[in-house]
């Protein structure tokens, strides 16, 4: 295997599990002393069985690893071979090139190289047929590039399997097909493509519900094994759902064409598991009330809400883009001015959010949205927002809710929490898009709760020069371990991060 995919696999893996517990794994596999080089060619074990370790580390099926790790490299061998990329090419015209303008340069600088062989024939402007042929098999990784691809250039591209040498073929045979794209007067300005967070992966089953909606056919255990239904997945009122976006611990997210203006939009329904668990139901409740009083350019918007079969679901609008954390692992590097805009633009979200009445509580990456083609900001997931005059504090059976590296103090020990809780996890998100290192994170949970409660973390400009002093000192004071110390509120943050944006080159 070519050390590329080596580098190519540590960025990925230090990004989706942690740079210490990634070098934990390096131990295990006996490579903690190896340093991949670029210019050599390895055992393809060595990789397989680094995969597995990073699989088996975070609770993931290795297939969906792998397919994962495709959709990161898409974008870095871009940015890799952008000097033979043409400016005119997109998602399908990369992917018809690859056999030429990477794999030969591969093979060039290395000869003992042996990349799979790809054998594509354009059958129309939108079409597609592509050979991949590999000992190794890796047809799930070849998957996850041609999605990597098409998340880069914002393109909706069907797949379409049709031979696999898992199954025995001799070859993977895909048949590509490019979307084309919607009217725009008849659409958001938004694509919900949720990218896979292998960090909370979490196995499916078709078995996890036996509810069905009004029609008595459509089944929430179909719609988690999608092999069931491929293309039906029913309808919910007037929404036909095309396709699942995304599933987490208490929604499950769906593409959705509203027949009676054939816009499409996004469709939250309550999770199959949870629909018994009154609390999570209370939760979801909340988080439709939150979303409905808030209006922002800067806030996810919410179209409707109902209920069918005690199943509650909103309607929003159907985001184009990513998150903001796909988004900056894709580019790595963000300049200081675009960090600064996306800081303020947050900031003006949550501005809105906290003129509700309410506190987010789990601002992250994961939970702000980078627009396409305007990359306007976006908060999303209103699951854990409270509001100010509600009771915050610990469950009775001492577990917490939110995201512990992005977290505030007084929220992780329990204490009432009012939206300077919020501001502090602006700090821990800028302070990581600033350095790419979170300030608290540890190796565990416990870990990194002691830390947020004992560690100050290095100021910025400290760890990079061409950081400026003033916002160097605007993420510390958002970082305070004391509300009181914290920045008054986000209008305060919004002019001082408008002030320090001037003065950048």
């Amino acid at each position: 295997m070519h050390g590329l995919i080596f580098l190519q696999l540590q960025k990925f893996a230090q990004q989706s599990i942690g740079a210490e517990q990634w070098r934990t794994i390096l131990a295990e596999a006996g490579l903690d002393k190896e340093i991949f080089s670029v210019a050599r060619i390895y055992d393809d074990k060595q990789l397989l069985d680094l995969v597995a370790l990073a699989a088996k580390s975070l609770n993931a099926n290795i297939d969906d690893v792998v397919e994962s790790f495709g959709r990161y490299i898409a974008s870095e061998l871009l940015r890799l071979y952008q000097r033979v990329v043409k400016p005119e090419w997109k998602t399908l015209d990369i992917i018809e090139n690859t056999e030429t303008f990477i794999h030969s340069a591969v093979r060039v600088a290395n000869p003992g190289a042996a990349p799979p062989v790809l054998d594509a024939v354009r059958l129309s402007p939108n079409d597609l047929q592509l050979i991949y042929s590999s000992d190794r098999k890796l047809c799930r990784l070849a998957i996850g590039i041609i999605k990597g691809l098409a998340d880069h250039f914002q393109e909706t591209i069907e797949i379409r399997h049709d031979a696999c040498m898992l199954k025995g073929a001799p070859f993977c045979s895909f048949h590509l097909t490019k979307q084309q794209d919607r009217d725009p007067t008849q659409q958001t300005s938004i694509d919900n493509t949720l990218e896979l967070d292998i960090s909370n992966y979490e196995r499916k089953s078709s078995d996890l519900s036996s509810l069905a909606f009004d029609d008595g056919k459509t089944h929430w255990g179909d719609y988690l094994n999608p092999s069931l239904r491929p293309n039906d997945f029913g309808s919910l009122g007037p929404y036909r759902l095309i396709e699942k976006k995304g599933e987490g611990g208490m929604g499950v997210v769906f593409r959705a064409l509203d027949t009676r203006s054939e816009r499409i939009v996004a469709v939250k329904v309550l999770h199959p598991k949870r629909v018994g668990d009154e609390t999570v139901r209370k939760r979801f409740a909340r988080e439709i009330r939150a979303l409905q009083s808030i209006k922002s350019p800067h806030v996810v918007e919410v179209y409707e809400t109902g209920e069918v079969s005690r199943l509650p679901y909103l309607v929003m609008e159907f985001l184009k883009g990513s998150t903001l954390r796909a988004y900056r692992s894709r580019f790595r590097n963000l300049a200081i001015h675009e960090i600064i805009r996306i800081a303020i633009e947050t900031t003006r979200g949550l501005a809105a959010v906290h003129d509700c009445g309410l506190v987010h509580r789990d601002l992250k990456p994961d939970n702000v949205w980078v627009e396409s083609p305007s990359l306007n900001i976006k908060i999303i997931d209103f699951g854990l927002a409270h509001a100010t005059t509600e009771d915050m504090r610990l469950t009775r059976t001492g577990m917490f809710i939110g995201t512990p590296s992005y977290m505030s103090p007084e929220q992780a020990s329990g204490s009432p929490i009012d939206p300077k809780a919020d501001l502090f996890s602006l700090g821990c998100m800028l302070y990581d898009l600033i350095t790419d290192v979170r300030p608290f994170e540890r190796l565990s949970v416990f870990g990194t709760l002691t830390a947020l409660a004992n560690h100050t973390p290095t100021p910025p400009h400290e760890l990079h020069s061409a950081v400026p002093v003033e916002l160097s000192k605007l993420t510390m004071q958002l970082l305070e371990k004391s509300p009181t110390k914290r920045p008054s509120n986000c209008r305060e943050v919004e002019v001082r991060l408008a002030t320090i944006l001037e003065k950048v080159d």
